[in-house]
């Protein structure tokens, strides 16, 4: 049954000696340091393993581009086109995860090691259901929704083999995704870092090796590439399923009881995840319908765009690493019955955020030509790219704000109201208010990344009021 704060808010002294007879204690990251005094050695504890995953996750994108990079801007466009659909699944799928990590973390934070393992069960049976559902819909979809975001027939025949590759190997990806949903929310962000550190070698390894040719391995483009990336998800995917499956922590995968479908707790689940996954389905519908503004400006403006966000993507990595930190704690927090503390280590992770994305702001614009000169010589590519770096710059206080505070949010279940947040912000900025600039006052490719700044710093604002309002600390999930 669902557990009100109220409920699970037993002394913390009972619980944490509960939890010391663990054979584990190593990687509840917070639960030895529930108290004022550790925040900050716990919010960084939690933050710079999911940046080092991230920057592993990142760096094999980047090898990808550098590698496509000298084939040409139809297929820089074909895999940046082709990554947004993959994904597809993936944002929808979050929408599990988030509502794993809410319940996981005041479980743990509770001590309630058996209804953690048994929300565990269920998410990753969902991982199998969804995985296999969604491979078929991008197997044989693969041309239209290429389609859909207006590639041209040239990236069409490029991408749809970079999509194909990838899709088999969905539910692999769903069970690493839900895996390190879990981890998180027991406190746990080292193990995580190291099945996608692990996966993303073998990746960039089969990049290099598939993408150009190598000794009797022929040069096969973005055929290669989309095998690269598909193989890093099966690695990472039974790496993070076997770990789990030995037991780590308070985490432990029973295979006896892996495929019993339990109703009650699927609806606890949803019932903060579904308006995560719609949270999710929203911005991946409005970030379709912006890739479609931007993709319709050409192939070179597109290449360019891809290649601005693939520096962006390294400048992002922290405002995830204080978010994760901000959804672990927060939830862990309120399990252990203590609201206040709840609401300072969302703080702490949103003032640490901001002074590290400021200065990663400083860096992209300042070296926006280099950053993009790494990836092509083709000199237009170059121009416009540096451009949306230095536009960019401008939205990293809003995003280190607004990822933190979100992640709070969600950690408590306040799930709805990020919802509601985020779509008023995708919808009337970057959406609505990018194609203003874009189509109505002919700004081209920079009135579509003003858009996204604005986006940021709005989408901050709202964050910033409903965290400090705190109705969220009284959230039953």
């Amino acid at each position: 049954m669902p557990h009100s704060v109220k409920e699970i808010a037993v002394p913390r002294a009972k619980r944490y000696h509960q939890l010391q007879g663990h054979k584990d204690m190593t990687n509840l990251t917070a639960l030895p340091e529930l108290g004022e005094r550790g925040l900050p050695r716990a919010v960084f504890r939690l933050a710079w393993p999911v940046v080092l995953q991230e920057a592993a996750w990142t760096i094999l994108g980047m090898i990808i581009m550098v590698f496509i990079g000298h084939l040409g801007p139809e297929a820089i466009t074909a895999v940046g086109l082709s990554e947004q659909i993959i994904f597809l699944p993936a944002t929808a799928f979050m929408g599990i995860t988030i509502g794993a990590v809410a319940i996981i973390a005041r479980d743990v934070g509770a001590g309630e090691s058996e209804h953690a393992n048994r929300t565990l069960r269920q998410a990753m049976l969902l991982a199998y259901i969804l995985g296999i559902a969604f491979s078929l819909i991008m197997w044989f979809y693969a041309d239209q929704l290429l389609w859909l975001f207006r590639a041209s027939p040239e990236v069409i025949a490029l991408g749809r083999d970079y999509i194909r590759a990838n899709a088999p190997t969905t539910a692999f990806f769903f069970l690493l995704l839900c895996g390190e949903a879990v981890f998180r929310g027991a406190g746990d962000t080292r193990t995580p870092m190291i099945a996608i550190i692990v996966m993303e070698v073998v990746g960039t390894g089969l990049a290099y090796v598939l993408i150009n040719g190598w000794w009797v391995f022929p040069a096969l483009g973005v055929l290669g590439a989309g095998i690269a990336r598909a193989a890093s998800s099966v690695v990472g995917g039974l790496l993070i399923w076997a770990i789990l499956v030995k037991g780590k922590g308070l985490l432990k995968y029973d295979l006896r009881t892996a495929l019993v479908f339990q109703w009650t707790e699927v609806k606890r689940i949803l019932r903060v995840g579904l308006p995560a996954f719609a949270n999710a389905v929203q911005m991946r519908a409005a970030m379709s319908i912006y890739t479609i503004v931007l993709s319709s400006l050409g192939t070179t403006v597109y290449a360019a765009h891809v290649l601005t966000m693939r520096v962006e993507e390294f400048a992002f990595m922290p405002s995830f690493g204080f978010g994760v930190a901000a959804t672990a704690l927060v939830g862990q927090f309120l399990g252990a019955g203590k609201p206040d503390l709840a609401k300072k280590a969302g703080y702490l992770s949103q003032r640490y955020c901001m002074v590290v994305m400021v200065c990663l702001g400083v860096i992209t614009f300042t070296f926006s030509h280099q950053l993009i000169s790494i990836f092509t010589d083709d000199p237009e590519v170059i121009r416009i790219g540096a451009m949306g770096l230095k536009i960019w710059s401008f939205a990293m206080p809003g995003m280190a704000t607004n990822n933190s505070l979100s992640g709070g949010l969600q950690g408590a279940g306040d799930t709805r109201w990020v919802l509601l947040l985020s779509t008023v912000g995708m919808w009337t900025m970057r959406v609505g208010g990018g194609a203003l600039l874009v189509f109505a006052l002919h700004m081209g490719a920079p009135g579509a990344w003003i858009g996204a700044v604005v986006d940021h710093t709005v989408r901050a604002i709202l964050m910033w009021i409903r965290f400090a309002g705190g109705k969220w600390q009284n959230i039953q999930v």
